[in-house]
This record gives C-alpha cells, structure tokens and sequence, in this order.
C-alpha cells in the first residue's frame, strides 16, 4: 500500500513539475514592432501606421502590455468646402494621430484577447485649392487630445529563439475617430523566465 501511494505521489509530483517547467518556457518579456493597415470609419478613409510597445507575461494566461503608436489617414476632395473662397470643396483631409497606452491581454493557446487605454494627440489639416491654381492652402493645424480606447484579438505563433509573430485586429477609438486595423506583431524575447 505504501509503495502504491509514493508512485502515486510521485506521478502527481512529476506532473505537476511538467506544468511548471512548461509555464517556465514563456517568454517574461519582449519588445514589438508592428505595422498596420486599416479604415478610419469616421471619414471613411484607409489608415496606415506603427507602434511599438512592451510585453510583461504574467503567467500562461494574462500579460501586461505598454507602447505607443502612430497613425495617419489621408481623404482627397473630402465633402468639407471653404465658405470663404465660394464654396470650393476642399482638396484633401490630413489626419495624423499618435497615442501611448496601457493594456492587457488574455491568452487562450495560441489566441489572445486584448484593451488598451491611454491618451491620444490628432493633428488635422484640410488643404483647400487656389481658384485656377495648382497649388492649396490651409487656415492651420487643428490639434485635439483625448482618451484612447482599443479592443482587440490576435493570435500569436511562437519562432526560433523565443521570438514570436503575431496576426490582430483591433478597433480604436479616440478624439471622435474610431478606426478598424489588421496588422502583425514582431516580438522580440528578451529574457526567458527562470
């Protein structure tokens, strides 16, 4: 009876160390680089950017993440018209948006959902033409600040050397922009837990 019980112990214990040896393969932390594309519903126009962040692996489940990211969106004859030169419809919308954030992620395998939260700058300019001109002019910069808000869901394949790839997409929302992004995520491992 007693050596039933040490083989059982020692089954359980050897599991149990094979649970813990393979949550010890993730990775504890990583920097990304990730390029995106997308469509920025509010003026209905493709939007194109990066960010860069910070990956912390809590556990096999949840990580904490922090970056920053750029964005810019361009309308050519947007529905806006200068009342102060006769009505001429504006030649292009410039948008430019940046935004550092804060967030987490929950990992199911190879899938994960992700918020972030943080602030954002938008820079917008509108171009208006010169009356049988080539060439434009604008009355300035506008620029707006605001909450940042991003949801999205991903799915992430693990590469040679504890570095990983990563295909989201997410939508945002900051400064009365929302905007809907594919991308992916290049994740360099930094330290492999101990």
């Amino acid at each position: 009876m007693k050596t039933k019980i040490t083989l059982l112990l020692m089954l359980f214990g050897a599991l149990g160390v094979g649970k813990i040896m393979a949550q010890d393969s993730l990775l504890k932390h990583s920097v990304y680089v990730a390029p995106f594309v997308g469509l920025n519903s509010t003026i209905k126009a493709p939007v194109y950017g990066a960010e860069v962040g910070y990956e912390y692996r809590l556990n096999k489940h949840w990580g904490l993440t922090a970056g920053a990211n750029i964005a810019y969106t361009q309308k050519n004859n947007p529905a806006i018209y200068d009342g102060n030169n006769g009505g001429k419809q504006a030649k292009n919308s410039k948008l430019l948006q940046n935004a550092f954030y804060a967030g987490a992620k929950y990992y199911m395998g190879k899938f994960y959902l992700a918020a972030d939260f943080g602030y954002q700058d938008a820079y917008s300019t509108i171009n208006h033409q010169y009356m049988g001109t080539g060439s434009s002019y604008n009355y300035g910069t506008t620029a707006t600040n605001g909450f940042y808000q991003a949801y999205g869901i991903g799915y992430q394949m693990p590469l040679a050397k504890g570095d990983n790839i990563e295909f989201f997409a997410k939508g945002t929302n900051a400064n009365s922009n929302t905007s809907y992004l594919i991308g992916f995520k290049y994740n360099f491992g930094l330290f492999r837990r101990k």
